[in-house]
């Protein structure tokens, strides 16, 4: 059965090479000796956890005022209500299980930094996924973020999970998050019009894509290009 009707079908989605594509740790380590971040030895990308809830909700309220203004809403009227974080970690590996999503906790020389989120994927003739990500204030501007989402990109676009396209849609006012994209040369597809409700209306986004053949086109991948361009 294609690993495209393992998702249809409720069954256990596989990457290409037969492998279930979740759970999966990604890890990079003496990043400031290789000139890929400052201020860290090394960074994992992990499956969040319940058990990070305490450290989770320390750094999300630390930042709250830094973050807000790029978060995710419910619009007025709508029927359903935002989650907790048990209820959210509980939905998103219910949904990596099926192969149509990945949540990975950011850890930074060990200690729970951020987020990277993959999803919706979407597989069949689409084989697509959209990624969006935070970092806590202390490793903010240190390029953890830019190797971080190299990391997942890398991963997504490999043979050994299978995608095709890549998406990230940042708002335009996000300076930060725009700069990790064009630090990593990411192709810019323009505005999309409405695209998410954040911080209580409907707001426009810049896309920015990458394709396996672009990819292809960095034989040494996103990660080893962040090292040589040091």
């Amino acid at each position: 059965m294609p690993a495209w009707l393992d998702v249809l079908t409720g069954r256990r989605a596989l990457g290409v090479d037969g492998r279930p594509l979740w759970p999966v740790t990604l890890h990079e380590d003496a990043i400031a000796e290789r000139g890929l971040a400052t201020g860290a030895q090394f960074v994992t990308l992990r499956p969040l956890r319940l058990s990070d809830e305490a450290a989770w909700g320390r750094l999300r309220g630390d930042d709250d005022g830094r973050l807000a203004p790029w978060e995710a809403t419910v619009p007025s009227g709508a029927r359903e209500r935002p989650l907790d974080f048990r209820a959210y970690v509980r939905t998103q590996h219910r949904e990596a299980r099926r192969g149509a999503a990945m949540p990975f906790a950011l850890e930074v020389d060990g200690a729970f930094a951020g987020q990277v989120s993959v999803g919706p994927v979407t597989w069949g003739s689409l084989r697509s996924a959209t990624v969006g990500y935070w970092i806590g204030s202390p490793w903010e501007g240190k390029g953890l973020m830019t190797l971080a989402v190299a990391m997942t990109l890398d991963h997504l676009l490999s043979p050994a999970v299978g995608l095709h396209r890549v998406e990230i849609d940042v708002r335009p006012e996000n300076a930060r998050s725009l700069a990790v994209c064009r630090r990593l040369g990411l192709r810019e597809e323009g505005e999309r019009r409405g695209l998410m409700h954040i911080a209580g209306a409907w707001a426009d986004h810049v896309a920015f894509v990458l394709l396996a053949e672009e990819l292809m086109d960095r034989p040494s991948g996103l990660v080893a290009g962040l090292e040589e361009h040091e």
